[in-house]
């Protein structure tokens, strides 16, 4: 019996003491307050004074490299004996190409036609009275200097037409990034002319980009004429001068 009593006595106890904080918490009418949470935002950032200028600058260079296209023509009764005739003519070109140093590598042939040729009849209208066979070649990584002797060297072996002669500069790269310098250099000038204008002065690049590049007088292939031989006539070959450009848009931040 003694420990029955025990366990309610416990019982109790723990009853009373749930009863008092039940008690407790009704007493107490307050609602605990929650603070509001009030955001300010502060951040003021100025925008960045820039100016934006374009630029350009060149270099003059004397190309140094050639490419020449030519044409060997032939005509013939019929469609095989004009065949027969350009091939061999063109066969004797790239024979002589080859003796002046050119690698097969640098010879094109970039263009065959055959078309027929007519004669009118009053009565019988057009009828074809034979045939032209053209050949077109290229031939790149020639040398300026050479370029003469090639081409009269060439006629002599078999071509009867010239097509073009383009002129390129083994240098170009160095002279493109020398024009790049003086483009930027012309936009400094310019943006420190328009800051004074304004009051202000520059203080730093913020942004730099390059605009068009005309790369048609670039020279990439490493290969060209190895020898050359004498011609008793040269063709006169005279590629002139020829501006490198290059183009910047500068943005710049003022203060």
């Amino acid at each position: 019996m003694r420990k029955y009593r025990t366990i309610t006595l416990c019982i109790g106890l723990a009853t009373l003491i749930t009863s008092t904080a039940l008690l407790t918490g009704c007493q107490s009418n307050e609602i605990p307050s929650i603070p509001l949470q009030t955001q300010i935002t502060t951040s003021s950032v100025s925008a960045e004074n820039t100016i934006t200028v374009s630029a350009s600058g060149k270099v003059t260079a004397v190309p140094d490299m050639a490419m020449i296209t030519f044409s060997i023509t032939t005509e013939g009764k019929d469609v095989k004996t004009a065949q027969d005739k350009n091939s061999e003519d063109a066969n004797k070109v790239v024979e002589k190409l080859k003796e002046l140093g050119v690698e097969e590598k640098s010879i094109n042939t970039s263009n065959y036609n055959i078309y027929p040729q007519y004669d009118y009849d009053a009565q019988a209208g057009n009828r074809i009275s034979g045939y032209t066979v053209d050949t077109t070649l290229t031939v790149s990584d020639i040398k300026i200097e050479d370029a003469g002797n090639v081409i009269s060297q060439c006629v002599d072996a078999g071509i009867n037409s010239m097509n073009n002669i383009s002129y390129f500069c083994s240098g170009y790269d160095d002279a493109y990034n020398e024009a790049l310098k003086e483009a930027i250099a012309n936009a400094d000038t310019k943006a420190q002319a328009l800051a004074e204008a304004s009051g202000k002065k520059i203080v730093e690049i913020k942004n730099i980009s390059e605009g068009y590049q005309n790369t048609s007088l670039q020279y990439r292939s490493g290969s060209v004429m190895k020898n050359s031989l004498e011609a008793a006539s040269d063709a006169v070959i005279m590629p002139g001068e020829s501006d490198i450009a290059a183009n910047v848009t500068v943005t710049y931040i003022m203060s």
